[in-house]
C-alpha cells in the first residue's frame, strides 16, 4: 500500500524542495540554510512550511516559473497536480493491499490512497480513525503529502457500521476515488 521506493523518493525530493522555496520566501527559514539543513530540521518547521503552501496555490505557480528549466517534465506534472489537494477532515476507514480506504467528512466521498514511506496501520492502531491530512493527485493515485494529524477519535460500532455500508454502497458502485 506505500509508493515504491523510486517513487517515494521522487515526491520527497519534490515536495521538500518546493516546500524549502515557501521556507524562504516567506522568511520561516534562514535565506542561509541550503536544502541539506532544511532537510534534516525538525518536522515543525517543515510543517509550517506546508501549512502556508497550503494555504494559497500561488506558490507552486511561482515555484514552476523559477524553475521551469530545471525541472523535469514528470516534476511539473507533479507540482501541477499539487494544485488539486484536498485538505480537511477524512477518516480512515481501513488498511488494505493496495491502499487505505479514507472518506472525506465534507463530501462523504471515499478515496484509495496510496501511503508514502510507511504504512498507515504502521501510524494507527486501529481503525477507522478521524485525521487531518491533505491528499493529492501522484501519477495515476492518490496519495497524502507526508503530513497527517490524528485527532485521537476513533469511532465505535454505531458509526463503525454506517461507514462500513457506505463503504459497500460505494464499492458496488465501483464510484470508491483512485484519482483525483
Amino acid at each position: 500500500m506505500t509508493l515504491t521506493d523510486i517513487e517515494y523518493k521522487e515526491f520527497l525530493r519534490t515536495h521538500l524542495d518546493l516546500l524549502f522555496y515557501v521556507g524562504k520566501r516567506l522568511k520561516i527559514i534562514s535565506t542561509d540554510i541550503t536544502f541539506d539543513k532544511f532537510v534534516d530540521l525538525d518536522l515543525k518547521m517543515k510543517a509550517e512550511c506546508r501549512d502556508r503552501l497550503i494555504e494559497n496555490d500561488k506558490f507552486i505557480d511561482d515555484y514552476l516559473s523559477l524553475n521551469f528549466d530545471r525541472l523535469t517534465t514528470e516534476q511539473i506534472s507533479i507540482l501541477t497536480g499539487f494544485k488539486k489537494k484536498i485538505t480537511g477532515d477524512f477518516i480512515i476507514y481501513k488498511c488494505l493491499t493496495n491502499f487505505a480506504v479514507f472518506l472525506n467528512t465534507k463530501n462523504n466521498k471515499f478515496y484509495a490512497v496510496k501511503a508514502l514511506g510507511d504504512r498507515f496501520d504502521e501510524f494507527f492502531d486501529r481503525f477507522p480513525i478521524l485525521i487531518k491530512a491533505t491528499i493529492l493527485p501522484y501519477k495515476d493515485k492518490i496519495i497524502y503529502d507526508g503530513f497527517i494529524k490524528s485527532t485521537g477519535v476513533y469511532f465505535g460500532s454505531g458509526i463503525t457500521s454506517t461507514i462500513k455500508d457506505d463503504y459497500m454502497e460505494a464499492k458496488k458502485q465501483n464510484s470508491i476515488l483512485t484519482t483525483i
